[in-house]
Order: C-alpha cells, then sequence, then structure tokens
C-alpha cells in the first residue's frame, strides 16, 4: 500500500455557470469537516469490488404473501435499473416493483426487490450481465423507500497517502464521538446539483438540492461548535433508535444519549420555522437559485441526525490498503464516514447511481 507521510491532496473544483455567472458548488460535496483536517489522501472505488455494500431489512420475509422478494448481488448498475429489469422479466408494471434504498452504481451490493405477483408461480429469471439473484421468498407488503435498519459496509481504500497511528487514533475518534452526518456526494450524482442550480425539475435534481441545503445548515453548525447542542425547540433521538428526545439537556448530550436531528427543506413548526427562513435566505445570497426550485413543490416535514456513529466498526491495515468495515443506519454515506479521515479521491466518479 506504501503508508507514507501525511500530504493533502489537491481538491477539484465544481463550478456552475448559470445566467452568465460562475457559481462554486464544491461547498456541498465538501462541507466543513469536525474532527480536524484530513489526514492525507487515498483512492477508493478502484474496481467494484473495493466498495461493497450489503443491506439489512430490520425482518425476515415472512415466506408467503402476494410479493415476491428478490435478494439481489449487482455490479455496475443502479437500482432503478434492476427495477426495470425485474419488473420486465416478471412481467409486471414497473410500479410494481419496490426496493429500501437506492444503492451505488459503481459497487458490489446487495439489495431486496420486491415485485408484487400474486399467485404460486415463480417467474424463471435468467442472470443478467450485472446483477443476480441470489434468494427468493415471498411476503405480504410491497418494500417501501427508507424501510430498512441499515446497510454493511466494507470498503478498501488504495494508494493511502497518511501516517499510520494517526489514521487509527482518528477512526477511533470517529468511534466514539461520530461524525457530522452529511449527505454524502453520491446524493449529488455526477451533475445533479448542477443540474437543480439550472432549474432543472426531477426527482434526482430536487434530491440533490434539498441535500445541499441540509449540508450546508449542518456544516455551519461544525463551524459554530454547534453541531451536537439541540438548540430551544430542536428534538434529539436517541442513539440507534428512534426513540425522540425533547428538550434534551447537556448531560444527555455528554453522555452521547441524544442526537440532534435537523429538518430538511419543507414545512417546520414556531421558532424552526423563523431559523429555516433565515438560513434560506442566506443560501440565496450566496448565488443559490435552487430555493425556488424547492419552493414549487410540497414537502412532507422530514428530520435527519446531525450525528452518524458506525456500528461493528473495524479497521485493517493491508498490502492492499486500509479496509474500513462498519454498520450505517438507513439514509447514512459511507463517504461522510471516509471524508472525516481522507481527502478523497473517486476513482470511478463518472458512475454515481443516477
Amino acid at each position: 500500500m506504501g503508508l507514507r507521510g501525511a500530504k493533502r491532496a489537491s481538491r477539484s473544483r465544481c463550478r456552475c455557470c448559470l445566467n452568465g455567472a460562475e457559481i462554486d458548488l464544491s461547498w456541498a460535496r465538501r462541507p466543513l469537516r469536525a474532527l480536524g483536517d484530513a489526514l492525507g489522501s487515498a483512492g477508493y472505488k478502484s474496481c467494484a469490488d473495493d466498495f461493497e455494500v450489503t443491506e439489512s431489512l430490520g425482518f425476515e420475509p415472512s415466506g408467503r404473501g402476494e410479493h415476491l422478494y428478490f435478494f439481489v448481488e449487482k455490479r455496475d448498475a443502479n437500482s432503478h435499473e434492476v427495477a426495470v429489469e425485474l419488473a420486465e422479466a416478471c412481467h409486471v408494471n414497473r410500479r410494481s416493483v419496490g426496493y429500501a434504498g437506492r444503492k451505488d452504481k459503481f459497487a458490489l451490493t446487495r439489495q431486496w426487490f420486491s415485485v408484487h405477483r400474486p399467485g404460486i408461480d415463480r417467474p424463471r429469471l435468467v442472470e443478467r450481465h450485472h446483477w443476480r439473484v441470489l434468494q427468493v421468498t415471498r411476503h405480504a407488503k410491497q418494500l417501501r423507500r427508507g424501510v430498512l435498519a441499515g446497510n454493511h459496509f466494507n470498503v478498501l481504500l488504495r494508494d493511502v497517502v497518511a501516517d499510520p497511528a494517526a489514521i487509527r487514533a482518528r477512526y477511533d475518534q470517529i468511534v466514539s464521538h461520530g461524525v457530522p452526518n452529511y449527505f454524502g456526494r453520491q446524493r449529488f450524482g455526477a451533475n445533479n446539483l448542477e443540474r437543480a442550480q439550472a432549474g432543472i425539475d426531477d426527482e434526482m435534481a430536487l434530491s440533490a438540492a434539498r441535500a445541499a441545503l441540509f449540508n450546508r445548515m449542518l456544516s455551519q453548525r461544525v463551524g459554530a461548535g454547534t453541531w451536537l447542542q439541540p438548540v430551544v425547540g430542536e428534538p434529539c433521538l436517541r442513539p440507534r433508535s428512534n426513540g425522540w428526545l425533547m428538550d434534551a439537556d447537556r448531560d444527555h448530550i455528554e453522555a452521547g444519549l441524544a442526537d440532534p436531528c435537523l429538518p430538511l427543506f419543507g414545512p417546520t413548526p414556531g421558532l424552526e420555522a423563523d431559523r429555516q427562513a433565515a438560513w434560506i435566505a442566506e443560501f440565496s445570497r450566496a448565488g443559490s437559485d435552487v430555493i425556488r426550485l424547492l419552493q414549487a413543490h410540497s414537502w412532507t416535514p422530514f428530520r435527519r441526525r446531525s450525528r452518524l456513529r458506525p456500528l461493528d466498526p473495524s479497521l485493517e491495515i493491508t498490502p492492499e490498503g486500509i479496509r474500513i468495515r462498519a454498520t450505517l443506519g438507513p439514509g447514512a454515506f459511507m463517504t461522510a464516514l471516509l471524508d472525516a479521515l481522507f481527502d478523497l479521491e473517486d476513482r470511478h466518479a463518472t458512475h454515481f447511481d443516477q
């Protein structure tokens, strides 16, 4: 692997030209770090098998019901593409296929898909070039987005340029204290945020815009040193559970028993409406035109933890590189954890799950 003395990697800047004005959007993909500067540089996704993700639903399909459940392993294909091909193979409408979450395209991933197909017959599925079925069962309900316990990651970082002792110390810090729960670069895709900036109104652009606003708000809290300190009226979640705490006190925070939950763009009550209006105004002054795009839609209120904490973590230094394993909760991005260690170079940057 050749772990050498720490050296800062150069950061590419992402810019969008809108109405003749060049707008810097790199802040969305590289928000402020909470644990200090990157320790050095590392490459990831040198090949698909270097970034392995296995989904956990948190429940066992019953084996009975109108919905076929397929546990699928895929490479070089995004979740939507597999859903479309499953629908064709099962002779059903695309809307009859469900899955809990999008998985990276350029990666080795395993996840469940449901297909509404009443009856006892099971379609004969031919193994595809980019995916194969590992297990088939049945269940009574369709899989819905977000209905999962989490994802287990097994990631190999190559060409690491950093001090091994510093890496281990920082990783121990991540395990103990967590990192900001930013949306990862996959959410922004190759150009989803730029498309939102240009006013393109589709699901991926809107998702990127909403994530960018959250990242900016959380990044501001990181800069102010308040990302783990709930403000008045801000609810918190207990770690590794969905149990809410209102007005969590400092003892809860210091004991690691509460994670502040920040709102995504959308309706918010009371004092939070004023706070959201303030940071939206600040965001608009920064040159972004995505607010108008988001305001044209109705949004369901949703909150996201400010802190990401890995479960079952491990770090191994091998001749190939650094292997990191961890289980993350629903919606959490492994790249948000890795960014707390290194300036990352995506070796396959044009293959985000779009």
